[in-house]
């Protein structure tokens, strides 16, 4: 008996969700009868994968875009406890495929993202009713759809020496300062603790206040361990450091909260001179990266560790790559 599947997509989504579908399960199960319906929105894919299931479909693909507005997200929500109910009164399997528009920051990333995500669930939706076996194969080895897979964590792994990977953001407002702070960080990271293999990178944004953006992209990279902020506000003949400063610390705390990762402060500010923040340079950059290498081995490795510097700053006999 050939399997029969159904594919319901939306209007609303921005990529062609259903034809990426419909190519990928066409060359890989040319035996298997596929019936494609589309929805106007993500609220109406349940009823529709209803209805297919009914009429002899043996599981379905609902395919569908959430949009980035808060109104966007609880649609998705609803639409995704409406999937949840038809799977329960019909007892079939239904594949939720749903990309958030928030996921990516470009069209070309989103793109990626639906391709990678439907073509991986199309196997799945098939392999649930004719080999669900080789899904336990897979079992515990992090597979992901839509983004490179995860990777397994065993025994082995979880006991490795693993590598700290630092994301150091840097203004490039009042560069003649922040540069110094750049080398600065550069120079301790690669000087650190001989035990302690270090990635890092480094990002340049316009001004301090750019920071809080940038450092959230970066935090949303599980490869990421903490970052490093590096800016200077000089005092002006406003308010407008103080209002600054305290606005992008307020955020840069928030973000390490929210992500369960160090997020350390490089920044000089508010109230200093031109004089001060550059006799501040160094230090504040060089105990920036030093508490971000010590936070993350408190906090991921429960290692206390010993931040004393080893005084050499020559980059052959250093243990950091940069990325």
């Amino acid at each position: 008996m050939k399997m029969k599947l159904g594919i319901v997509d939306t209007m609303f989504s921005r990529v062609d969700m259903g034809a990426i579908a419909m190519d990928e399960l066409k060359k890989a199960y040319p035996e298997a009868i596929i019936i494609r319906k589309t929805v106007p929105g993500i609220k109406d894919l349940a009823v529709e994968c209803k209805r297919l299931l009914d009429s002899g479909c043996d599981s379905c693909l609902a395919l569908g875009m959430v949009g980035g507005a808060p109104i966007d997200t609880q649609c998705g929500h609803e639409a995704s406890l409406g999937i949840q109910q038809a799977k329960l009164m019909t007892n079939k399997h239904i594949v939720e495929v749903f990309v958030h528009e928030n996921e990516a920051w470009s069209e070309k990333e989103f793109f990626e993202i639906c391709q990678n995500r439907v073509r991986k669930h199309a196997h799945n939706a098939v392999l649930l009713v004719t080999n669900p076996a080789e899904l336990v194969e897979n079992a515990g080895k992090g597979i992901r759809q839509g983004k490179e897979d995860e990777g397994r964590i065993d025994e082995r792994s979880a006991g490795e020496e693993r590598t700290i990977r630092l994301a150091i953001i840097v203004s490039r407002f009042n560069e003649g300062i922040t540069s110094e702070m750049e080398n600065e960080a550069v120079s301790t990271i690669k000087s650190a603790l001989p035990e302690t293999r270090i990635d890092f990178e480094i990002i340049h944004v316009p001004g301090v206040f750019d920071i809080p953006l940038a450092l959230r992209k970066r935090l949303m990279d599980k490869r990421i361990d903490g970052a490093v902020a590096l800016g200077a506000v000089i005092k002006g003949e406003t308010g407008h450091d103080d209002a600054i400063t305290r606005d992008v610390i307020r955020r840069l705390g928030d973000m390490s909260a929210e992500f369960r990762k160090p997020v350390t402060l490089g920044i000089i500010g508010p109230g200093a001179s031109r004089k001060a923040a550059g006799e501040r340079a160094k230090p504040y950059a060089l105990h920036a990266v030093r508490s971000a290498i010590y936070l993350v081995r408190l906090l991921k490795d429960g290692v206390e560790v010993d931040m004393e510097i080893e005084e050499r700053h020559d980059s052959k006999k250093g243990n950091a790559s940069r990325r």
